[in-house]
């Protein structure tokens, strides 16, 4: 496939089409329309905020590989988790009853903030990577509030979303944009050594799963989304959810918005920051039928 070209400069009337209506600038990317195996696409590039300079570098490391799997890896599902009991027995038995189905050789971890600090899902994910790296050959990223229905969990050759249908949820819409990569994420445990796993500087809620995606694609990874994933999406407790754009935002959320955004405009350096700076503290260890859950001090 040839490469075509790469982001033009958008001019200020180009930028406020961008920021209202994200879709003028999804027709831009060039893969927009490059599938695989009739089902899996790729997560588009698409943020008003990136300098040109930086989409350029992405665009010009963005190759066009095929997604294929293999059955005999090792998957660690680590599920980031805080105050959610109730989501987490709904979880487990159709989580356990699809990876017995697919024949995976798994093990379940919840990772577990101890209270008395804003809660931090990228830092706890990080925790997940670091303690199960001997035991894995690749990773899931599981929110606990992802009830999956149609779900493919065999080991992707680049990372893949795996939700994009809600067939019940509180959210706006019910189709995952293609540009959202959360959820549930499967990824090589070699591609997340490589983009050096999450920012640790995400407290509170938001913007850490879209550093993540950042990280990928500027390290070249073509990442991918499963357009049959279909997944139930349990409503948050209200002090768990994140919020929408607003002249009041929490002082977290306006924090991570705007290192994401420094991020993408070049101006932080993810090597700096990640896996390699992460500390915390092991507190317990559990055992139970079908998951390991770990409690950590952060």
């Amino acid at each position: 496939m040839n490469q075509q070209p790469l982001f033009p400069t958008p001019d200020p009337l180009q930028r406020v089409l961008y920021r209202f209506w994200p879709s003028q600038r999804l027709n831009m990317d060039p893969l927009g329309g490059f599938n695989t195996l009739d089902r899996f696409f790729p997560v588009t590039i698409a943020n008003w905020k990136m300098i040109s300079p930086v989409s350029c570098l992405m665009l010009a490391r963005r190759v066009p590989h095929p997604l294929s799997f293999r059955s005999d890896a090792r998957l660690t599902i680590v599920i980031p988790f805080r105050d959610r009991e109730a989501h987490l027995k709904e979880l487990l038995p159709p989580l356990t009853l699809k990876l017995a189905e697919q024949g995976i050789r798994y093990r379940i971890l919840v990772v577990e903030q101890e209270s008395g600090r804003p809660f931090n899902r990228g830092k706890l994910i990080n925790v997940g990577f670091h303690y199960a790296q001997a035991d894995s050959d690749y990773y899931c990223i599981h929110d606990v509030d992802a009830i999956p229905v149609e779900a493919d969990y065999r080991c992707p050759s680049q990372p893949l979303r795996l939700v994009t249908r809600l067939l019940s949820t509180n959210r706006p819409a019910s189709i995952c944009p293609t540009h959202y990569f959360s959820g549930a994420i499967s990824v090589l445990k070699e591609q997340v050594f490589a983009v050096n796993g999450f920012s640790n500087e995400y407290w509170g809620w938001g913007k850490e799963d879209d550093e993540f995606l950042f990280r990928l694609q500027l390290a070249g990874f073509l990442c991918y989304f499963d357009s049959h994933g279909a997944y139930h999406d349990l409503p948050n407790p209200k002090a768990q959810q994140v919020e929408r754009p607003g002249l009041r935002q929490p002082a977290h959320m306006r924090h991570n918005r705007a290192r994401r955004s420094r991020l993408m405009r070049g101006l932080i350096d993810p090597a700096e920051d990640g896996l390699t700076t992460l500390h915390y503290e092991l507190l317990a260890r559990e055992h139970h039928g079908s998951y390991e859950k770990i409690r950590v001090k952060l």
